[in-house]
């Protein structure tokens, strides 16, 4: 007969109602930790944040690099490559110039040789105002790509050394 409940069947619309509520808050909690767990993976990267420009010297052979503004970055964490092979150094003229003997496709920033400082002669941190040179091999750069990585890790050994650590970001690129 259909509209009178025996005695058991109310049991099982309790069950029923308890699954249901169960099956609701378990979709609730899923979607909850979804969300979280996704504003949680957007969380800014530790890289420093920076503005560079560039122009040509030294009769249009050489980059000069300059930070014009951003973050203050310890030069043991950064490095460059490019879309050919480059040497990083100080200014043209200077003791240590870029040259294209010792051109790599990556040159970290404090490059040195026989335990002298580094060469490109901006200390610890590159400032805001502060200038690094780049020669790309051979007389004309135009065309050339020039990315600037910062890395979790200092780079290690000898140029063009060794990038360790877990994150590496790229934090400005241009074409001369």
């Amino acid at each position: 007969m259909l509209g009178t409940l025996r005695r058991d069947d109310r049991g099982v619309s309790q069950v029923i109602a308890t699954i249901l509520l169960v099956a609701i808050v378990v979709i609730l909690a899923a979607t909850a930790s979804t969300f979280f767990l996704g504003e949680a993976s957007s969380a800014p990267s530790p890289a420093p944040t920076i503005d560079v420009s560039h122009r040509l010297v030294d009769g249009g052979e050489v980059v000069a690099v300059t930070l014009d503004a951003g973050d203050s970055v310890r030069t043991n964490r950064l490095y460059v490559i490019g879309s050919k092979k480059l040497d990083i150094g100080s200014a043209p003229g200077s003791s240590t110039p870029p040259r294209d003997a010792y051109a790599s496709k990556r040159e970290k920033f404090t490059e040195s040789s026989g335990g002298n400082p580094p060469q490109v002669d901006i200390g610890d941190t590159w400032e805001a105002g502060e200038t690094v040179y780049l020669n790309p091999v051979g007389s004309d750069p135009s065309g050339t790509t020039i990315g600037i990585y910062w890395n979790t890790q200092p780079i290690e050994g000898v140029n063009p050394g060794s990038v360790n650590g877990e994150d590496t970001y790229k934090l400005f690129e241009f074409t001369v």
